[in-house]
């Protein structure tokens, strides 16, 4: 039988990248150090520019770890860190990961150490860090010191310190940033963020927003993406954003609370070019079509396992009402039967009005055949694969608005 040494390095490289991690190291320990097989493994995770490490990967194995470390530290670019204890997050701090610029950091929330010391320990290996999201029991010291940060995520992070906070905001040119707050500290937090002249994406996981507080986050100079997570009174902010950047909001993704639109709110958004509405099942005060109708400029209507209409007479509605739209898209949604009972001569005249054709996406629908018998047009296209469309990432309950930048300096 041929040993696996025996195989050409070509050969060797494929069935080690082949492997998990785990069973890279553990091949690595059943391995004579100088062999040639040592040697393609110590490649192919030099070659592979994003690791994941978790607590067991090297539990009771510091010496394992120290070869894995002195192997990527001058190559990879990304590391996920899963809830290390501090004996080996100690053993880190020999090694400096110079081209490390994303870092996605779970620390173990059950360790006795300082909350802090384990950032310090990430400052020092990853000094040219442009991402991080961290969880765990940090007050934020240190992280202010990471001068090249530009993408911030502290969402999990329960134990932020006020001071520590405006620190890191007073010293650091973020781009983006994801936290969030109790209802008390409102108002130390956005003033704090109200300093991040370069923000353009911010990313609130609270309860609360007051209209003073809206305003001043809003006029953030460059801001173009605002998310909403787990908001009381969605209508009310939904009436603050509409008053105040109106006419720049451009985008509007929902997930499981389609508000009940207002026509004060409707009024102020005749710029929308997007419209993204996930798992909503049609449960919204006023009709579908009704709302539509205060889009006239909308280009891209996205559904999302959304079930907003009894049958596709609808989607010939909208079609009537917005004469720029350019796609819309139908994604993992069951088409029934009842789906396909629509008038043809509603679809005709909303079709034949169009100087361009309509892209309608089917993906994940289902009845590709009641869809070809029955969506037939000059000015229709169907497509049922779609590459370019990339699927919400919203979490439930949740708002994304995206908006025309302010200062384009």
């Amino acid at each position: 039988m041929t040993s696996i040494s025996s195989l050409n390095e070509d050969c060797l490289l494929q069935i080690v990248e082949y492997l998990g991690l785990e069973e890279q190291l553990e091949l690595w320990q059943a391995t004579e150090s100088t062999s040639r097989l040592c040697s393609v493994i110590s490649y192919a995770w030099q070659r592979q520019s994003k690791h994941c490490v978790r607590r067991e990967t090297f539990s009771g194995r510091p010496v394992l770890q120290r070869d894995f470390l002195q192997c990527i530290s001058s190559t990879v670019t990304e590391l996920t860190l899963r809830y290390l204890p501090m004996e080996q997050l100690e053993q880190w701090k020999a090694h400096t990961f110079p081209n490390v610029r994303e870092l996605y950091y779970l620390g173990d929330e059950y360790d006795e150490a300082d909350g802090d010391a384990d950032i310090a320990i990430m400052v020092s290996c990853f000094p040219q860090l442009e991402s991080v999201g961290i969880s765990g029991n940090t007050s934020g010291q240190h992280i202010s010191q990471w001068r090249h940060l530009r993408r911030l995520d502290l969402q999990l992070c329960w134990y932020l310190g006020l001071q520590c906070f405006e620190d890191i905001c007073q010293k650091l040119r973020l781009q983006t940033l994801t936290v969030q707050w109790r209802r008390a500290e409102e108002d130390v937090y956005v003033q704090a963020i109200s300093a991040l002249e370069d923000l353009e994406e911010l990313d609130l996981d609270i309860v609360h927003l007051s209209p003073e507080n809206a305003r001043k986050l809003l006029s953030l100079p460059k801001l173009a993406k605002f998310r909403l997570h787990n908001m009381d009174l969605f209508d009310s902010v939904l009436e603050d954003i509409a008053r105040l950047r109106g006419p720049d909001l451009v985008g509007i993704t929902c997930r499981d609370n389609f508000v009940r639109w207002s026509p004060r709110v409707l009024a102020n958004l005749v710029n929308l070019r997007r419209l993204t509405l996930v798992d909503d099942e049609g449960s919204c005060a006023i009709d579908f079509s009704v709302i539509i109708k205060s889009f006239p400029h909308l280009e891209q209507l996205n559904l999302e396992n959304s079930r907003i209409w009894p049958n596709a007479d609808g989607i010939w509605d909208v079609v009537a009402a917005c004469p720029q739209l350019e796609v819309i898209t139908v994604f993992n949604q069951c088409l029934s039967e009842d789906f396909f009972a629509f008038s043809a001569s509603t679809m005709q005249r909303a079709l034949d009005k169009r100087i361009e054709p309509l892209a309608i996406r089917f993906l994940g629908t289902g009845n590709e055949e009641l869809i070809a018998q029955h969506f037939v047009h000059r000015n229709l296209k169907v497509f049922h694969k779609a590459t370019d469309y990339t699927i919400s990432q919203v979490p439930e309950e949740c708002m994304e608005f995206e908006f025309l930048i302010l200062d384009k300096s």
